[in-house]
């Protein structure tokens, strides 16, 4: 993953904004919004929530400025958590005060421990509370099939309360008491007790590897058929928030906020119709199909945007961006010649990659973000990345 670009006086990041169109679902009315977008994982919270809440009308980024500050978006939220109006719908005073707490660091990740039942659970947490207090859905697809996966849901519901967590810490446990032999693969002496969990955990182990994106056509069929029409929301999948529209039955749609394709207004949506996105195609403002293959667009997208950070002028980047970019690249030509891991960092990658299971394998590419780290003893923590 690239680095986001930072503020040369306090360290803040700095998102370029894009322009796109806006048609309101209720009145038909079509509205410019300029929306935020990003070239890392750690803002990716921040930035879907900000994105779902303009695109309400809760939220607006006024002006002709091309980019905004983690500083700023956040301020924007806490304003709205105090000016909420007293005709809106109540808002727990424990999930306001936990999205108060919680906004000082958003910008650097959220923890999440999904729920494979369904695709609003989430252990409740602050983290959860926060897209609460807003009123923005927070929800996954990651979800078992029930009927189909029988086995899988039983060993999840019996020993893993349904979580991600609960699942790498009784896979882990399972391979600590038996010495190996679920993810070492090194089976020792073992009782007809050890071998019920060794087989339970090497099932659920599989499972997790088969469904690695974070999607099931279980939890795919779920979002297209539960989430009510013209419905903004947050998803969480890959490691990743994004900001999810459900237009229609089964028309699922992510916002396109990779920065990549930030200088190329035709790109706005993406859709989501498959566990691999493999037959996912781009779409304009309008939700008009973009005739030329996704894999060109997003191509020439990332070579205009080098192409005007090149330029550094360009009247496509503010000065302040411009600078910022310049900076972060003299500290990483600073770390390389003293040697030292570049600030996309893998030392988090190759410490849990050692650890995890099959089927939670670190990517090739990009910091991990909302991942369990896991310890051998079965511990896990989150990890923020």
């Amino acid at each position: 993953a690239q680095s986001q670009a930072r503020g040369a006086d306090d360290g803040r990041a700095v998102y370029r904004l894009k322009d796109i169109q806006w048609q309101e679902p209720a009145t038909g009315r079509v509205r410019e919004v300029k929306i935020v977008t990003q070239n890392e994982n750690g803002p990716c919270p921040l930035i879907a929530l900000v994105n779902v809440l303009q695109l309400a009308g809760v939220l607006q980024i006024v002006g002709s400025r091309r980019t905004i500050t983690d500083a700023e978006l956040t301020g924007m939220l806490a304003d709205q958590l105090f000016q909420q109006d007293a005709g809106s719908p109540a808002v727990a005073e424990k999930d306001v005060s936990a999205a108060l707490s919680l906004l000082p660091t958003l910008s650097e990740g959220l923890d999440v421990d999904l729920q494979f039942a369904h695709i609003y659970d989430f252990g409740d947490s602050g983290h959860v509370q926060l897209f609460r207090a807003f009123g923005v859905d927070l929800v996954h697809g990651w979800v078992v099939d029930a009927d189909g996966e029988a086995d899988v849901a039983a060993v999840l519901a019996a020993e893993c309360r349904n979580s991600y967590e609960g699942a790498v810490e009784y896979i882990l446990a399972c391979d600590e008491a038996s010495q190996g032999a679920v993810v070492g693969g090194h089976a020792g002496e073992l009782d007809a007790r050890q071998q019920r969990a060794v087989a339970s955990a090497r099932l659920l182990s599989a499972w997790l590897e088969r469904t690695a994106t974070q999607l099931t056509d279980s939890g795919l069929r779920m979002l297209g058929a539960m989430l009510p029409d013209n419905r903004l929301c947050v998803l969480f999948r890959n490691n990743h928030f994004s900001t999810l529209y459900r237009r229609g039955p089964g028309e699922l749609f992510v916002l396109c906020t990779d920065d990549a394709v930030a200088g190329d207004a035709r790109i706005v949506w993406e859709s989501l119709r498959d566990v691999h996105q493999a037959t996912s195609q781009f779409f304009d403002s309008q939700f008009a199909l973009l005739s030329s293959k996704s894999d060109d667009y997003v191509q020439a997208g990332a070579q205009r945007r080098d192409a005007s950070v090149d330029e550094q002028e360009a009247a496509q980047i503010d000065e302040d961006y411009a600078l910022a970019l310049r900076l972060h690249e003299q500290e990483e030509q600073e770390r390389q010649r003293r040697g030292q891991q570049p600030s996309g960092g893998s030392a988090l990658q190759v410490r849990q990659q050692d650890r995890m299971p099959p089927g939670m394998q670190v990517r090739e590419h990009g910091q991990l973000y909302g991942v369990p780290e896991v310890s051998r003893e079965g511990e896990t923590r989150l990890a923020r990345a």
